[in-house]
């Protein structure tokens, strides 16, 4: 998705061609996903007449301020873009931006501006956002954002202060938009690969010589990245950015030394483990699709290890076979038969298996959803967001699963208490 030098590049491209000019006419797409807070056709009249006095950037969030009124305000989502006519178009590594046609397909705002300037902001996957807010850098959500790298880039002394009151994983501190504001998927592996950290290593955990180089990173990569105005090609040759995107199926390799995957902080996690130690006194994490069952990523989401539980519980609910039912019944009326103290006896022992049934089953479950889970992140693609909608799905329907198993496990263990209930009655009459 667009990080901070894509954005930064896009604002650069809408300051070049768009300062100083006033918007002639505008088109609005009729998307209320995408135009937030305001009906198309407003924000189509208030951004006509209007003249582009600056366009600003704080993370990944992109805003143009006018001659008056408020600014139209720009997050990229996943695959937002701006297009300016007649100019090559920004290329992301992930995914293509077509300028050849006018308007840019998925477009969303085209403002035809003075002197012939046509700029059009696009998306395809709808995750983007356009909105109108007075002095955005003074209100939510860009007041909430932490420092910038680019713009304001803390010292060493107060950067080594905030990381060492840090407790999580350096992959999911950096990926905190209130931590570091800008910094996304890519741009964190990157930094730690430079950094030659492990992105599982906790920020508190760091030396003094250690913070200072993560202090470097975060400084140098995102400069590097909008200097070059976000063309990958112009990225330095050694940066881990080249190859992560082939996947492990490819069995990616930096400088001589295997790139494996992993998940930190709920996203896929690119490293080299040979420049990228593990944590000291921890054993590194086993890359995605090794050793599955074995262990659960610290970072992985929270929807997983429901699944697990309700998986559990599916499965403690399924309808007993009718050959059990019958050994069942036939056991209940030997056992009527007997005298009280050897009823008693099978009611305890029959107590004590059912405590240690759910826990073997617990056992094998538990081994077969991460299974499932770790098979299923295979065969999604890096950074795509593939493997978390996959999941999402994956809870959803454990959870039907388990609202319907447990209704017919009531209504059985009803059904079967008024068979007993019965079946006493007229043994006593």
């Amino acid at each position: 998705m667009p990080e901070l030098p894509e954005v930064e590049a896009c604002r650069r491209l809408a300051a070049r061609h768009c300062t100083g000019k006033r918007i002639k006419t505008a088109q609005t797409a009729d998307d209320d996903k995408v135009i937030e807070g305001i009906e198309p056709v407003k924000l189509q009249a208030a951004l006509e007449g209007r003249t582009v006095k600056q366009a600003h950037r704080k993370g990944k969030h992109m805003w143009i301020e006018f001659d008056s009124g408020p600014c139209l305000m720009l997050h990229f989502g996943m695959t937002g873009s701006l297009v300016v006519k007649g100019v090559k178009s920004h290329q992301y590594k992930s995914f293509k931006v077509d300028g050849s046609d006018w308007p840019p397909k998925y477009w969303k705002v085209v403002l035809e501006l003075e002197e012939d300037v046509s700029l059009a902001f696009s998306d395809a996957r709808r995750f983007a956002r356009v909105r109108l807010q007075e002095d955005p850098a003074s209100h939510e959500p860009v007041s909430l954002l932490g420092f910038d790298p680019v713009l304001s880039m803390p010292s060493l002394e107060d950067l080594s202060k905030s990381i060492k009151q840090q407790k999580r994983s350096l992959k999911a501190l950096l990926l905190d938009q209130a931590f570091s504001a800008g910094i996304g998927n890519w741009v964190a592996d990157e930094v730690l690969y430079q950094a030659k950290l492990h992105p599982e290593a906790k920020a508190n955990s760091l030396t003094d010589a250690q913070i200072e180089d993560l202090h470097k990173a975060i400084k140098y990569v995102p400069e590097a990245a909008v200097e070059a105005e976000a063309d990958h090609e112009r990225f330095p040759p050694d940066w881990l950015f080249h190859v992560r995107w082939d996947g492990k199926k490819k069995s990616p390799q930096l400088n001589g030394n295997a790139v494996e995957f992993l998940k930190v902080g709920g996203r896929t996690t690119a490293y080299v483990p040979a420049v990228q130690k593990p944590p000291s006194g921890a054993a590194a994490s086993q890359p995605k699709g090794r050793a599955k069952g074995k262990r659960k990523a610290e970072s992985e989401p929270e929807s997983a290890e429901e699944a697990e539980e309700e998986k559990d519980k599916a499965e403690e609910a399924k309808p007993v076979p009718s050959s059990a039912k019958a050994a069942r019944g036939n056991s209940k009326a030997a056992s009527a038969s007997q005298a009280e103290p050897a009823a008693a006896g099978a009611k305890k022992r029959q107590a004590s298996k059912a405590k240690a049934a759910p826990k073997a089953k617990r056992k094998v479950n538990k081994a077969t959803v991460q299974a499932e889970v770790e098979e299923e992140e295979e065969g999604s693609n890096v950074d795509t967001g593939e493997e978390e909608s996959g999941r999402a799905r994956k809870v959803s329907q454990t959870g039907k699963s388990v609202k319907g198993n447990t209704q017919s496990k009531a209504a059985k263990q009803d059904s079967g208490k008024g068979e007993r209930d019965n079946s006493r009655g007229a043994e006593g009459k």
